[in-house]
């Protein structure tokens, strides 16, 4: 079987299972659990997980294909009542969109984008840094939330 080219895109080394969106109700407060399943102790490792605004268009309710210029970045609480495990709870604040630039309306959601990074606790280039999940946190309207 011959080789392929140098510059041949047909096989990825790194996968993952794709991106994630996450469906939030303007003003509401929850917690994603996530299990790293190619981790079984969690001590010492560092996570962070943010949002960053998207470029949304004030009504259009459609995917920004970009982050906002100096939009608002938002880094998420992390949860992690048993160190020793796998598994920890990211926070979406309920104040999530609070300072954004646009706000959702009926049937026309807004969108951040949503990165998670777990570093072990390694050093230099004995340090592993994974970036297992990302994807797009919608925001929807909520009457709730009118004054």
């Amino acid at each position: 079987m011959p080789r392929s080219k140098i510059t041949s895109k047909s096989k990825d080394l790194i996968t993952d299972d794709g991106s994630i969106l996450a469906s939030v109700i303007e003003g509401e407060q929850v917690r994603l659990n996530v299990a790293v399943g190619w981790v079984t102790n969690l001590t010492g490792y560092t996570i962070v997980a943010k949002i960053v605004e998207g470029n949304n268009t004030q009504d259009s309710g459609t995917v920004p294909t970009e982050p906002l210029t100096n939009g608002i970045v938002t880094t998420l609480d992390i949860i992690d009542s048993d160190g020793t495990d796998n598994e920890f709870d990211i926070v979406i604040p309920e104040t999530l969109i609070n300072s954004w630039s646009t706000t959702p309306a009926v049937d026309k959601p807004i969108y951040g984008f949503f990165g998670l990074e777990i570093r072990d606790t390694g050093t230099g280039s004995n340090q592993m840094v994974w970036k297992p999940m990302r994807g797009l946190v919608e925001v929807r309207y909520s009457p709730t939330e009118e004054s």
